[in-house]
C-alpha cells in the first residue's frame, strides 16, 4: 500500500461524509479541499484515523465497506456525533450513507453523489450571489435530488434574462427552503 494513496472516489469520505458536497470542495484557491485522499490531499490535509485504518491499512474506499465497521469504536463515535453536530457539512446523513453503501455498493453511491454534485455546480455557477454556496451544499446533501430538481424547474420558469443574480438567488433559496420546510428538513448546520 502506498504511503499516500489516492482514492477512486474522493467525493466520498472514508468516514462516509459527502466530501463532494462540502463548501471547501468548491473553494477557489489553495484552501480548496480535494476530497478524501484526492489529488494533493496529503499536501493540504492532516492525517485522519479513518484514512489510516480504512484506506492505508485495508485498501477500502470507505468504512462502510469494512466487515468490522459495526464493532469499530471510531465509527460508533462518529455516528453518535452525527446525531447532534456538524462541521463544514452536515453529518446527519452518515448512517444512511453507510446503509446505502452496504446495500448498493460504493459505485452506486458515488454515481448518485456525482448527480448531486452536478446539480450543486449548477446552483453555484448560476445562483450564487456570493453568500449562498454553503446553503446550496447543505441543501444538496439533505434534500432528495428529485425534490431539488423540482424546486429548481419551478423557479427557472419564472426567471428572465433581466433577473439579477441577487433576485435569482433569493428565488432559488426560497424554493429550496419551501421544499425543506415541507419535508421537515432543517438546513442549518449544527455547531
Amino acid at each position: 500500500m502506498d504511503k499516500y494513496p489516492l482514492k477512486k472516489y474522493p467525493i466520498v469520505g472514508a468516514c462516509g461524509l459527502n466530501c463532494g458536497l462540502c463548501p471547501r470542495y468548491y473553494t477557489e484557491g489553495t484552501s480548496r479541499c480535494p476530497g478524501c485522499c484526492g489529488p494533493d490531499f496529503w499536501q493540504k490535509m492532516p492525517g485522519c484515523g479513518f484514512i489510516t485504518c480504512c484506506i492505508k491499512k485495508r485498501g477500502l474506499e470507505t468504512c462502510a465497506e469494512c466487515g468490522d465497521w459495526e464493532e469499530c469504536e471510531r465509527v460508533a463515535r462518529l455516528l453518535d456525533l452525527a446525531k447532534y453536530q456538524d462541521s463544514f457539512l452536515s453529518h446527519r446523513p452518515l448512517a444512511a450513507n453507510f446503509a446505502f453503501i452496504q446495500k448498493n455498493g460504493i459505485e452506486e453511491f458515488a454515481r448518485l453523489e456525482m448527480e448531486k454534485q452536478k446539480l450543486l455546480r449548477h446552483l453555484i455557477d448560476n445562483y450564487n450571489e456570493g453568500r449562498s454556496k454553503s446553503f446550496y451544499c447543505t441543501s444538496c446533501q439533505l434534500i432528495p435530488l428529485n425534490k431539488l430538481r423540482e424546486a429548481l424547474v419551478d423557479v427557472e420558469t419564472e426567471l428572465t434574462e433581466a433577473t439579477d443574480i441577487k433576485e435569482k438567488a433569493k428565488l432559488v433559496r426560497g424554493a429550496i427552503s419551501n421544499i425543506a420546510d415541507a419535508l421537515q428538513i432543517d438546513l442549518r448546520l449544527r455547531k
